[in-house]
């Protein structure tokens, strides 16, 4: 047996569910469903509940603990109509208990018997073409893995999303970017084992395209129509990347990480080591080691989906580095971390001062504009030096307004409505914020775990599977 097989047979041992495991979650889950049954009968209510997701297509790995009951309502009923009855339906299950989630429709979410459980109302639709929500997908989802899976690529299927988790590439989700469980079983149908997939992906070319139901004779098409990094036609239909939440960034980790496996199999690709933070001490002479300038704004987290606080606050920090580079300062990297109360922006500078003077370049000598030119810069208050001509170019020197990086970010903190800071989170930062620069930090890092371990991570700079 090969080194790499060896790998993935103590893997595979590790990350499949027990028959007993297995056979308890679908008691539990049809347990509900008959409730659901029951309780839609009671209210009059027309609804099919069944269990979709990697649960009922037994891909789920040891330790999941996410069960999704859709409750499937004929196309006589409106979009309002199936979530305010989703919602009351769920409700009387887990007796008023749960949280309220929002996708296209609201849905419920409870924690039952130590797992938690997703109730999500969708229409009854035989294929694509009568979709009405993005959801509707998911029952056709599950019924054409389950069309094409047996027990020997449930298992390859279990290794790749095992191997993705401890990659980091794992999760549909903004905030991660990376592969779904369901583009898993997608990519393990079309290689036909955990390897094979593998071994495509280190050889994929820009914007590969997969169409395993062969929907397109030409793969550009399907490129040209989706313009992501990674294509995979969605079987069951032909209008979706089922990649679409692909980041090029989270690709490349995986093709990486897929390159160092195939080269050296390991256990620590699937289970990598935890990394103990940094202590205050620890990150203090790493700062000062990197000679650059951190920069920290905290405010408080804003309540809203996920997803929608992950593309606010993608979206806002993004806005505060084009701000810092239009000022003349050099970002080195961006980051964020978000826990249940507070939000920290992380920038690292170049440095968080910068000169007084900048230089500026104007028209070429004799162009039509050098009159306009000369006449801003001649007697300006804020021209230093200039303006000249430096080789075939009109130049000037002219004072910043902004040579500390802090004080900038701190005065467009207080208007953040007109420098692209999303709404939810310029409305937290009008409440209130700190900005913490280098070892200012440090009373904030002593106290939480979590942003500990991120810091860490971010500061260290390498992915944890290499080592």
């Amino acid at each position: 047996m090969s080194k790499l097989s060896d790998v993935c047979q103590q893997v595979l041992a590790k990350v499949t569910p027990t028959r007993e495991e297995r056979e308890g979650v679908l008691r539990l889950a049809e347990s509900i469903i008959a409730r659901v049954a029951e309780e839609a009968e009671n209210l009059g209510v027309e609804v099919r509940p069944m269990l979709v997701g990697s649960m009922a297509k037994d891909t789920w790995i040891k330790g999941d603990q996410d069960v999704d009951i859709f409750m499937v309502f004929p196309q006589t009923y409106s979009f309002e109509e199936i979530g305010e009855l989703g919602l009351k339906i769920a409700r009387k299950i887990t007796g008023g208990k749960g949280e309220e989630q929002y996708a296209e429709h609201p849905y419920l979410r409870a924690e039952i018997n130590g797992y938690t459980f997703d109730f999500v109302p969708c229409f009854e639709i035989g294929n694509a073409v009568q979709l009405r929500s993005s959801v509707d997908r998911t029952p056709l989802h599950t019924r054409y893995v389950l069309s094409r899976m047996d027990e020997q690529l449930r298992g390859e299927t279990r290794l790749l999303k095992a191997f993705m988790k401890g990659v980091g590439v794992y999760g549909a989700e903004l905030k991660i970017g990376g592969f779904s469980g369901y583009l898993c079983e997608l990519l393990t149908i079309k290689y036909g084992s955990f390897e094979s997939v593998l071994r495509a992906a280190v050889n994929w070319g820009s914007q590969e395209v997969v169409d395993i139901e062969h929907h397109y004779d030409d793969p550009e098409k399907p490129r040209k129509m989706f313009n992501a990094p990674l294509v995979v036609v969605d079987p069951v239909d032909p209008k979706r990347n089922a990649a679409a939440a692909v980041t090029q960034q989270k690709l490349s980790e995986f093709r990486a990480a897929a390159m160092s496996f195939l080269e050296d199999p390991r256990e620590s690709f699937f289970f990598p080591p935890k990394r103990s933070p940094l202590t205050v001490e620890e990150l203090a002479a790493k700062m000062k080691e990197r000679g650059t300038s951190m920069i920290f704004i905290e405010f408080g987290t804003p309540k809203i989906p996920p997803d929608n606080l992950w593309g606010q606050l993608t979206r806002s920090l993004h806005a505060l580095q084009k701000i810092l580079e239009r000022e003349g300062f050099k970002v080195l990297s961006r980051d964020v971390w978000s826990g249940e109360e507070q939000t920290i922006f992380i920038l690292e500078l170049e440095s968080r001062r910068i000169p007084s003077v900048k230089k500026h370049f104007g028209p070429p000598p004799a162009s039509p504009h050098q009159r306009r030119f000369i006449e801003k810069h001649l007697n300006s208050p804020s021209t230093l030096s200039g303006p000249r001509i430096e080789g075939d170019r009109w130049v000037v020197e002219v004072k910043r307004k902004y040579t500390e990086a802090d004080t900038l970010l701190r005065e467009v903190l207080r208007k953040t409505s007109s420098i692209g800071i999303g709404s939810y989170v310029a409305e937290k930062i009008s409440e209130a914020f700190s900005l913490y620069v280098d070892e200012e930090i440090l009373s904030t890092y002593s106290k939480n775990r979590e942003f500990q371990e991120h810091l860490t991570l971010a500061i260290t700079g390498k992915p944890r599977w290499l080592t």
